[in-house]
């Protein structure tokens, strides 16, 4: 029982919220919300994050670019608590008001210096104010080491909140070497927070009699924090003034997470990982992104890209029991922008991403579900200096099954994103 208890991957993470992979977050931009493609960039500062190459292609000049993001989210899972015969269903739809991105870009001639704050993973938190199914099972575990196997926990009242942040500083340069090949290097500072807070009340049964024993409670407040150091190679090629190709890779980025415990917590017997000062691995994995861009005529522009996630080779830790059941995952994107007048454009853009996971990665606190997302925006060019973007999009979420301890539950999302930003030039 303990060892199917460790598989539950109390791992307490939030996981992505969508357009990216495996705990990253792919919307760093508003301009990349209204037309999901951004891996040929060469127009905007956002390119810092999705095509660092291509920014010797801007003017020579100063480009900035800020940007905030609201996610909103409907999490639900449909299961049954350990002592009771009825299904119910706990639910979170706690939103993220605010993420912010910025970038900053100096171009001259053939070389350009960029630098940026961005949020690359995480992005938001879950309250299930019911509890979680597995919470009764792991009081279960105390539980019959005090009283013997045939006792249970049910859960009387309890809750579980979760949050995962990351913030990541960049610097790099960009080298133009022809009117067509450039290329950039840059460096990635990022640091992880993941916190989590939990409580819940129990009554023991003695299933032999079905009659009360005892009541129990338990407790869990420990915030997880990491932070490494990662680098990206990009390149962009320009064979026409129509068509613009680029690549880039990402190198994983190395994160020790060290707990900190606020409170002191029963369930650190099985959760080690999660007592004062222990420490696990988390990495975000490497990506390998490429993009293209075409320009049917002077008004409309075409997009197509794809990210390619190598979290079979991050390393994830050895104590969730769920590290090596996730495989590599992937991401696809399209987009058309239309330009209306020398004021307003607008776009829509398509994408799917496939994170890996499966059934056996399904949990109360982490559920990674494949899933399309479908966005539209418009712009708007207010003066010469500055432009501002409106954008939003919606999630199409596959729907999980549980196995293991799992086993009868099922997993939902909804998730709706909003993004304002503004550009400046000069």
């Amino acid at each position: 029982m303990r060892g199917l208890l460790l598989v539950c991957a109390l791992v307490l993470a939030t996981g992505s919220t969508m357009a990216g992979n495996l705990d990253i977050l792919g919307i760093r931009s508003a301009e990349y919300l209204m037309e999901l493609s951004r891996n040929a960039v060469t127009d905007c500062a956002d390119g810092v994050t999705y095509n660092p190459a291509g920014l010797v292609f801007l003017d020579d000049g100063i480009h900035l670019n800020f940007s905030g993001h609201y996610i909103g989210k409907d999490y639900t899972i449909a299961g049954t608590f350990l002592g009771s015969s009825e299904e119910t269903e706990v639910t979170t739809t706690k939103a993220t008001p605010f993420i912010p991105n910025f970038y900053a870009v100096y171009k001259t001639g053939s070389i350009a210096a960029f630098g940026g704050f961005t949020v690359p993973a995480g992005g938001g938190s879950v309250d299930y104010r019911d509890g979680l199914f597995v919470m009764p099972l792991l009081q279960t575990v105390l539980v019959q080491a005090q009283y013997g196997p045939t006792h249970i926990a049910v859960l009387n009242e309890g809750s579980m909140e979760g949050s995962s942040y990351y913030y990541r500083g960049i610097a790099g340069m960009a080298y133009a070497f022809t009117d067509k090949f450039s290329g950039a290097v840059s460096g990635r500072y990022t640091s992880g927070h993941r916190n989590y807070k939990g409580e819940g009340s129990f009554t023991v049964i003695d299933i032999t009699t079905m009659l009360p024993v005892n009541t129990t409670s338990a407790e869990l407040d420990v915030n997880r924090s990491a932070s490494g150091i990662s680098g990206v190679i990009s390149v962009n090629y320009m064979p026409s003034g129509q068509i613009n190709m680029a690549a880039r890779y990402e190198t994983a980025t190395a994160l020790d997470f060290e707990a900190t415990a606020n409170a002191v917590s029963s369930w650190d017997a099985l959760m080690p990982y999660m007592a004062n000062g222990a420490k696990q691995r988390r990495d975000l994995p490497a990506v390998a992104a490429i993009g293209v861009e075409m320009m049917v005529n002077d008004k409309l522009r075409l997009g197509g890209s794809a990210n390619y996630y190598f979290v079979e080779a991050s390393d994830q830790g050895s104590d969730d029991g769920i590290e090596d059941a996730y495989k590599d995952g992937w991401e696809a994107n399209i987009s058309a922008r239309y330009q209306f007048n020398d004021a307003f454009a607008g776009a829509l853009g398509y994408s799917y991403s496939n994170y890996g996971g499966c059934d056996s990665t399904y949990t109360d606190l982490e559920y990674n579900l494949d899933a399309g997302l479908l966005s539209g925006g418009v712009n708007w060019q207010a003066t010469k200096v500055i432009d501002f973007t409106l954008a939003g999009g919606t999630t199409f979420f596959r729907e999980g099954e549980g196995t293991g301890i799992y086993t009868g539950e099922s997993f939902d999302k909804k998730v709706f994103f909003l993004a304002v930003g503004a550009n400046a030039s000069f």
